[in-house]
C-alpha cells in the first residue's frame, strides 16, 4: 500500500488455483502473488507451473489483470525482508 496500490480482495478462489491479493495501482488491476519462505529466497517457489496456474486463475476474473506481480518475504534472525517484484508473471 506504500507504493500505491488499493488492496480489492484477498485470498480469491479462482479456479485452478488461488489469487493471494488483488489490487489496483490507479486504473491498473494487479494479480500478486506472496511467497514466504525462512532462509532461502522465495521467489524461487514461483515455477513456470505456479505461474501459469496464476495467469489461468486471472483469466478467469470478471476483468483479467493488466500486470502480475511477486511479493517476496524471507524471513531470517534479523527480522523479515519484502520485495515488491512487478511483472514476473
Amino acid at each position: 500500500m506504500r507504493r500505491g496500490a488499493r488492496i480489492v480482495a484477498r485470498n480469491l478462489r479462482a479456479w485452478p488455483g488461488e489469487i493471494d491479493l488483488l489490487a489496483r495501482f490507479g486504473r491498473a488491476v494487479v494479480l500478486v502473488e506472496v511467497k514466504t519462505r525462512v532462509g532461502e529466497d522465495p521467489a524461487e517457489g514461483l515455477t513456470d507451473e505456479k505461474a501459469a496456474r496464476l495467469r489461468r486463475s486471472g483469466a478467469r476474473l470478471p476483468r483479467p489483470p493488466d500486470r502480475y506481480d511477486l511479493v517476496t518475504v524471507r524471513l531470517g534472525e534479523d527480522g523479515a525482508e519484502v520485495r515488491w517484484l512487478p511483472g514476473v508473471c
